[in-house]
């Protein structure tokens, strides 16, 4: 095959493996099937499988697949990178081809390296922050939390706009609204408090390719790093097949600068390499083929992951954990702090790796990513905010769907079960108590049988001399769960009435039949 084709070959998998992957993002939904796992790109991540399984301490059978994709990396080097990495095929192709730009150090190429070892060692310390740099998770975080909603917005508004201006878009819109509405799309606007930070997170990546081509991949990605690393000793790598004029046609044309021509000859850095096919489609004498050496060698680079490096990696991973440890968030207690079903008690976060998936599949969108209620050690974990959506006591799709276990799998029945905290009321804010007016929403929407919510008849009279019967709310602390459900729906204005802690010490929950 020419080599024309293989790049053309590459580009049909790029576009092949982003519609992949944005497809099963669109399957995450409650109670959705497939018979490609939903996660099977974050499966296939060496960099979240085996980082999540260093901070647990235990093997993670759905992460396995990962092994399948080092095996790969040793034969293929960083074709991951170059063929089907979504992240990097949306930056390929969003990438300006003008001329002029300036070119970071060489030396700038060491930082993946360095991110990598320090994920490393924060994960041996049980740590995963770092995992927010993974381009799997970040592209996920992104179509959950931004596109997502987004999309959403848009569909209601030209829903809204066209229905009864345009009757032959009407059978589109009812075909749309009556099959995919509560599945594909949310029942209701989902909001994500941090849905800027996360979008301005993408835009920064994206915007890095006006520095250089591939500016994430060459010098950021520590998942790249491995492939890089991998590279130096795979089997398929560049080489020159003939002798070279020097024409440098090779050199302009790699998107990650790993080619480098001199009067001698010319050099690849297979860590560099993303077996892109450019250099051999636009060599205008066939000088360079990418196949199998039997020489796996590679030349050092200046810039290479030193011993060195490797050393003050672990020293710069102490000192970050040290930092976060000794941070006053690290030692208290919030009391908003609500985690999903069954996490705070299975050593959460020694296996959330910020992925996105549980705030995706939430029916309510009551997960939301953390900024520093954790501190900087919890930065986009997930956490209940009942003010914006409760926990859904028919769902347990969260535990399902995430891959690293940080959520257990639990049945649904288990799941109702499960304490995530507590519900009080504030009565200088409810309205029965602060307002003498009739309310009984809570007690209502609370999901249990007997409800953890009780009404109580009442004579009173208001602070104007008024004589009213009322039915004041009161909490039974033993049968709440903490589903948030009377949060979400209390009609008191801003701050709700009724609000869900996690105390210190979660009381024993009562079977609630």
């Amino acid at each position: 095959m020419t080599g024309t084709r293989w790049k053309r070959a590459r580009q049909i998998t790029q576009v092949l493996s982003v519609a992949l992957f944005f497809f099963l993002a669109l399957l995450t939904f409650r109670e959705s099937s497939s018979l490609i796992p939903l996660d099977v790109y974050l499966r296939l991540d060496p960099f979240a499988a085996f980082s999540a399984m260093l901070a647990a301490r235990v093997i993670i059978p759905t992460m396995l697949l990962a092994i399948v994709a080092i095996v790969f990396g040793f034969v293929f080097g960083r074709a991951w990178c170059g063929w089907l990495c979504p992240l990097g095929a949306i930056l390929d192709g969003i990438s300006p081809r003008s001329v002029g730009r300036i070119e970071p150090h060489a030396a700038w190429r060491q930082i993946k390296y360095v991110l990598l070892s320090v994920a490393f060692f924060a994960a041996l310390l049980g740590n995963l922050s770092l995992l927010i740099l993974d381009p799997i998770t970040i592209l996920n975080r992104t179509f959950g939390s931004v596109v997502m909603p987004a999309l959403n917005v848009i569909l209601v508004a030209v829903e809204t706009a066209l229905y009864s201006v345009v009757p032959p878009l009407q059978p589109l819109f009812d075909i749309i609204e009556q099959n995919y509405r509560g599945t594909v799309l949310p029942a209701q606007q989902t909001f994500y408090q941090l849905g800027w930070m996360i979008a301005l997170f993408f835009i920064a990546i994206v915007g890095l390719n006006w520095v250089a081509s591939r500016f994430w991949c060459r010098y950021l990605c520590p998942l790249g790093a491995i492939y890089a690393l991998q590279a130096k000793i795979s089997w398929l790598r560049p080489r020159a097949v003939k002798d070279c004029s020097h024409c440098a046609a090779c050199m302009k044309a790699c998107p990650t600068s790993a080619i480098t021509v001199k009067k001698e000859g010319f050099t690849v850095d297979s860590a560099e390499c993303i077996v892109c096919m450019d250099c051999v489609t636009e060599c205008p004498e066939s000088v360079i083929a990418i196949n199998f050496a039997r020489n796996r060698q590679s030349s050092q680079a200046s810039y290479d992951f030193s011993r060195r490096h490797f050393i003050g990696s672990a020293f710069a991973s102490i000192g970050m954990i040290a930092l976060f440890k000794s941070a006053p968030t690290a030692h208290r207690d919030d009391a908003f702090l609500v985690r999903p079903p069954g996490a705070r008690e299975n050593n959460f976060l020694d296996k959330c790796i910020r992925c996105g998936e549980c705030t995706k599949v939430c029916p309510t969108g009551g997960l939301q990513p953390t900024l520093f209620e954790s501190g900087l050690e919890g930065l986009w974990s997930p956490i209940l905010v009942p003010r914006i959506g409760y926990c859904d006591f028919s769902c347990n799709a969260c535990g399902q769907i995430c891959p690293t276990g940080a959520i257990p799998p639990l049945t649904l029945e288990d799941k109702r079960k499960k304490l995530i905290g507590v519900a009080y009321i504030d009565q200088n804010r409810c309205i029965p108590w602060a307002m003498y007016r009739p309310c009984v929403v809570c007690e209502e929407m609370c999901p249990l049988s007997p409800k953890a919510i009780r009404l109580e008849d009442v004579d009173a009279v208001t602070p104007d001399g008024k004589p009213v019967h009322l039915q004041r709310p009161h909490m039974i602390h033993d049968l709440c769960i903490g589903c948030g459900i009377c949060e979400y729906q209390c009609p008191q204005t801003g701050v709700a009435a009724i609000r869900v802690y996690v105390p210190k010490q979660l009381p024993p929950i009562q079977s609630s039949g």
